[in-house]
């Protein structure tokens, strides 16, 4: 394995041995460091111990599944290091529950692996430049908050406020809030929106974001029937309406 700090790290977790070696040459070759595992708990034992730049796992898995690795990472441990699921086959539900429990990206076997690449990579480079976090060195912490209504945003600590409360919110549900704060009174088509959550576009239909925005909605709404904050764009999308008040009834 290569010692270059600068290299960029993965882990493979995948209990096919032949496949797994496949990824692991491919990756090699394109300059990663590359750790291995074969079932989900010592894929938690290394992530923890030597925090990769991603995690690339098959959902079925001995021990723990796909699912339950993205589940013990971001709920029980908080950590958000990029998770890519691989999938036998394309289910949107299936998707859509992993976008939920806080995978970054998910892809459909048989896998190309240049392709596996690229993804892996556009994760890494969203990570580190989640939601254009800014520097603040030097200036005070409120001043980077975005705020509509009874909504308040720290990118600083990616947290949502309502009212002062914590809203909870998986990491594609707060890049949702986070681009449609920044771009209040902007109307955006579905499958825009698909792209700032997945990054290049792929197999799974851009009706997930009607998925998100409902949960979203449930979270921040006065009345989720009667949305005051995310508006639907009659044959377009959705937008973050402008509110002025600070505090609304809920």
């Amino acid at each position: 394995m290569s010692q270059d700090k600068t290299a960029p790290t993965i882990l493979i977790v995948d209990s096919d041995i032949t496949l797994r070696l496949e990824m692991q040459e491919t990756f090699h070759s394109y300059g990663f460091d590359v750790w291995v595992a074969n079932n989900g708990k010592d894929a938690v034992k290394i992530i923890t111990s030597l925090k990769p730049d991603a995690v690339l796992t098959a959902m079925s898995l001995p021990r723990l599944s796909g699912f339950d690795l993205c589940r013990e990472l971001r709920q029980s441990l908080n950590i958000w290091t990029p998770v890519l699921l691989i999938a036998e086959k394309a289910d949107e539900l299936e998707a859509v529950l992993g976008f939920e429990l806080g995978a970054d990206d998910y892809l459909v076997k048989p896998l190309r692996m240049k392709e596996v690449v690229a993804r892996v990579k556009s994760v890494i480079r969203r990570g580190s430049l989640c939601c254009d976090t800014p520097d603040v060195s030097g200036i005070h912490e409120s001043e980077g908050l975005l705020e509509n209504g009874a909504l308040s945003l720290d990118p600083v600590h990616f947290t949502l406020y309502k009212n002062g409360d914590t809203v909870e919110l998986t990491r594609k549900e707060y890049e949702l809030v986070y681009y449609l704060l920044k771009n209040k009174g902007k109307a955006f088509t579905r499958e825009h929106l698909k792209t700032i959550i997945s990054g290049d576009d792929h197999q799974i239909d851009e009706r997930i974001i009607d998925v998100f925005i409902s949960r979203i909605r449930r979270r921040i709404e006065p009345h989720s029937r009667n949305p005051v904050y995310i508006k639907t764009v009659r044959n377009v999308g959705y937008m973050m309406k402008e509110i002025k008040e600070k505090k609304l009834s809920y």
